[in-house]
């Protein structure tokens, strides 16, 4: 298993929500009730609390959640019909790759860790270098920048750019893992066990409906 399938996986289940609501009460649909708005907010908090369990040092706390980033993210370009393929080739377009998976690209990623650094692109050098120089607080706070203009590029209906914001945000939480040794094999576990739960996911519990 890898992290490229299970979050193909993933987005089949979600989509299949969005086209077949009827049955049972299920945490996605209830996400697609409740509107963008309520999505957006979720995308927000589960990347804050990764960025909150990187800080704590609690490497299954971050596991988790990672998968409930990356869930919500997926309920969102589910809502918005923005395909993850469009979000793949913006997430090589980034790390100037073409038709890398995810897991491809996060060792192209470690790869970079020792090469020349500047912040600005220069020729012959490396941003993701100059991210692991800097280190972990830097490259959380550009979690976080990248989940809000995310989220911004939702709320304006630009589906082509949530697709490339989306792809910062992937980008920046695959050099959080690597600058945190989390594998993606750890990380594709997660999925898949989240995965054998998706469309039941997180229990729905009476409080989801005043929250």
């Amino acid at each position: 298993m890898s992290v490229q399938s299970a979050l193909r996986d993933q987005y089949g289940v979600v989509l299949d929500r969005k086209q077949n609501p009827a049955g049972g009460k299920s945490y996605t649909n209830y996400l697609y009730n409740r509107g963008l708005d309520q999505i957006l907010k979720k995308c927000g908090e589960e990347t804050f609390e990764a960025v909150i369990a990187v800080k704590s040092g609690d490497r299954e706390e971050l596991l988790g959640e990672l998968g409930d980033v990356l869930y919500h993210v997926t309920v969102m370009l589910c809502f918005l019909d923005v395909t993850l393929n469009q979000v793949m080739e913006e997430l090589n377009r980034l790390c100037q790759e073409t038709g890398q998976s995810f897991d491809q690209l996060y060792n192209v990623i470690a790869a970079r860790r020792g090469l020349p650094v500047s912040e600005n692109g220069g020729e012959g050098s490396s941003y993701t270098a100059y991210l692991f120089q800097k280190g972990t607080d830097k490259i959380l706070k550009k979690i976080g920048e990248a989940c809000s203009l995310m989220l911004i590029a939702a709320k304006n209906g630009d589906k082509s750019l949530v697709a490339s914001e989306t792809a910062g945000l992937l980008y920046h939480i695959a050099v959080m893992m690597v600058d945190q040794k989390v594998t993606t094999e750890a990380l594709a576990v997660k999925l898949d066990q989240r995965n054998g739960k998706t469309g039941n996911l997180k229990t729905f519990h009476q409080s989801d409906h005043t929250t």
